[in-house]
Order: C-alpha cells, then sequence, then structure tokens
C-alpha cells in the first residue's frame, strides 16, 4: 500500500465518513487522539488537490502542490529513438516523472 494517497469524495460520501469516525470515537476512547486528526484531515482538506505546471516553450518545466507524482509525456519527436516509450493509449513518446511536491503552489508562485 502507498504510504499516502489522495481520493476525490462526493459531499454524500464525505458526510458518511465524518459520521462514522464520529460513531468510532464513541466507542473507542482509546483511539480518540488518532480518530480526531484523521477527522480534522478530512473535514480540512480540499475537493482536489491543487497543482500548478509550468510550461515554457512546449515542455514543462516544474510543477507545485502535486501530492503525488505526474508522469509527463512528450510526444515531439521525428524517430522512435526520440520516443523511446509508449503511453498507455499506445502512442510513442518520451515519459519523464515529476515528484510529488513538498508543498503547495501560492498564489504569487512563479517558478519551482
Amino acid at each position: 500500500m502507498s504510504e499516502t494517497a489522495w481520493i476525490g469524495l462526493k459531499p454524500q460520501e464525505r458526510t458518511l465518513l465524518l459520521e462514522a469516525l464520529s460513531t468510532l470515537r464513541r466507542s473507542r476512547a482509546d483511539s480518540a487522539k488518532k480518530i480526531d486528526a484523521l477527522t480534522i484531515k478530512l473535514v480540512h482538506s480540499g475537493p482536489h488537490p491543487e497543482i500548478t505546471v509550468g510550461v515554457r516553450g512546449g515542455q514543462v518545466e516544474w510543477t507545485l502542490g502535486n501530492p503525488f507524482p505526474i508522469r509527463v509525456c512528450d510526444y515531439d519527436g521525428t524517430s522512435d529513438e526520440d520516443l523511446p516509450d509508449i503511453d498507455e493509449r499506445g502512442q510513442r513518446c518520451r515519459m519523464s516523472v515529476e515528484p510529488a511536491a513538498d508543498h503547495k503552489p501560492s498564489n504569487n508562485s512563479k517558478n519551482g
């Protein structure tokens, strides 16, 4: 299992989880701190990650705010040698990975 995970929740799914945590907290007093921490995380989490991608000259130069690694596929090339990888759609490309970011973008972020 991954160390961290991001999942999208519909409002009714979030409500269901919060109600379940509340019920669990009443029956598991020994785990109250852990349940409270999870509840706080769930209440204050955004609906989706705020990812910013910096592109210059058609190339991804940096990313911010990604809670997970992002696969970048470049399709510009003139030969199989230029495009050694194959994407999930079967198209030739050159893949690279932008690692998960340690921080969220700020309103005044201009580069990584």
